[in-house]
């Protein structure tokens, strides 16, 4: 790409060109002194002079010692143009006393560009000021007939220089603070994105947490039943007790391979990545029945409308919501009977966990517990754009969620991460 820039660049006009390019500081001075040697040859033998205001070889003397001390100090104006400038206008006032050389004000002109340059503006224009009434006095004490020619020429090139040096600082200090803006702006965006990577790291650390809510919580539901069932029955009928302890085994294992599995994506790094199980979904809800039915509840599930693929992320949380919703008829009703209802609709889905209560025992107020389990639930469904409902129901209790299957927030991607 290198090639066509530099062709493009030979396109353009010359003074451009030289304009865009950046010269060293030898190469400035090199220009400055090329530059001050042609004002030197112009004005000292192609330019017409004035007539001397004092004939004679010492008058002579001192009009080209003052011209030559200005011509020699110019060149340092760019590291010094303070000190050029205070060195080289006394010279110039005396040479245009002595009217003995006009190009005295160039060299004028250019210590005031340096000057302007590096200087406040306010500052700039009282300098410009004394500059320029300090060249008109000398011009006016010169005399001769042509002064007031001079005068004018004299002031006009001071005010040239003043305007020169003002708009390269002006250009500087704009220069400056586009640079600044553009280092806030990128410190902006930085801190944006470090706060975006915080929020990310705190949602799929609360999805995480949830995740090991529900393994963990439905699990130990399972075993708990499951080992009291052991307990009274391994001396009475010890078959029972061991298939008891089978399906202890199995849910412990099955909910240890989960967990080890959220651990590897905690884990996973750069280029090893976790061979992981695939995500859960409605269609996985067998084994959930199975478990319920090892917990002693009798489960029935009812499906309305078309059954249809759904999005991974909401399959997930309406899993989840229905795991948690019956690991809760596990934990708080016991052995009982509780029925499933999954209605799906063209824009959304809905799950409905609905149980009949512990036998013999009054309609519910509440379900008691942390309620991790119905914030987990009520987020689950918020991702997606639905509601979460649950509450007493008759003589037991009623989880009921729907979730949106089509123009869902894209943050259900971190469930879907999360649960892998």
């Amino acid at each position: 790409m290198s090639a066509p820039a530099a062709g493009a660049d030979r396109d353009l006009p010359l003074f451009r060109r030289l304009a865009a390019r950046r010269f060293t500081t030898a190469q400035l001075v090199a220009i400055d002194v090329v530059t001050v040697a042609l004002v030197a040859v112009v004005f000292g033998f192609l330019l017409p002079h004035r007539a001397p205001r004092a004939s004679g070889t010492a008058w002579d003397a001192g009009g080209w010692v003052t011209y030559v001390v200005a011509a020699g100090v110019t060149p340092f104006r760019r590291r010094f143009p303070r000190v050029t400038l205070a060195l080289v206008l006394p010279a110039a006032m005396v040479a245009l006393y002595l009217r003995s050389g006009g190009g005295a004000v160039v060299y004028v002109v250019m210590a005031l560009y340096s000057v302007a340059a590096v200087s406040s503006r306010r500052a700039a224009l009282i300098i410009v000021g004394l500059v320029g009434c300090a060249v008109l006095a000398a011009t006016i004490a010169g005399g001769g007939d042509q002064v007031i020619m001079g005068a004018i020429a004299g002031v006009a090139l001071v005010l040239v220089g003043w305007l020169a040096g003002e708009n390269t600082r002006a250009g500087r200090v704009y220069a400056d603070r586009e640079a600044e803006r553009a280092a806030e702006k990128e410190a902006a965006a930085e801190a944006d994105r470090a706060e975006q990577v915080r929020r990310a790291l705190a949602d799929e650390r609360a999805q995480i947490a949830r995740e090991l809510h529900d393994i963990v919580a439905h699990a130990m539901s399972v075993i708990a039943v499951r080992s009291g069932v052991a307990r009274m029955m391994i001396d009475t009928d010890p078959q029972q007790a061991r298939e008891a302890l089978a399906i202890i085994e199995t849910t412990t294992r099955r909910s240890l391979r989960e967990m080890r599995l959220l651990v590897s994506v905690l884990r996973e790094s750069g280029d090893h990545k976790a061979e992981l199980a695939p995500v859960p979904g409605l269609s996985d809800l067998g084994l959930l029945i199975a478990d319920m039915a090892a917990a002693g509840v009798t489960l029935d599930v009812q499906v309305d409308g078309a059954v249809r693929d759904l999005p991974p992320a909401a399959d997930l949380s309406a899993y989840r919501i229905v795991q948690e919703a019956l690991t809760n008829v596990v934990r708080h009703a016991g052995p009982t009977r509780a029925l499933v209802r999954i209605s799906y609709r063209p824009a959304e889905v809905s799950v409905e966990v609905t149980d009949d209560g512990p036998s013999g025992q009054p309609p519910p107020t509440s379900r008691p517990g942390s309620g991790h389990g119905l914030i987990g639930m009520r987020e689950r469904a918020a991702l997606f754009g639905g509601e979460l409902a649950a509450g007493p129901y008759a003589a037991g209790f009623r989880v009921k969620a729907s979730l949106r299957t089509t123009e869902f927030p894209a943050s259900d991607l971190h469930a879907s991460d999360g649960a892998r």
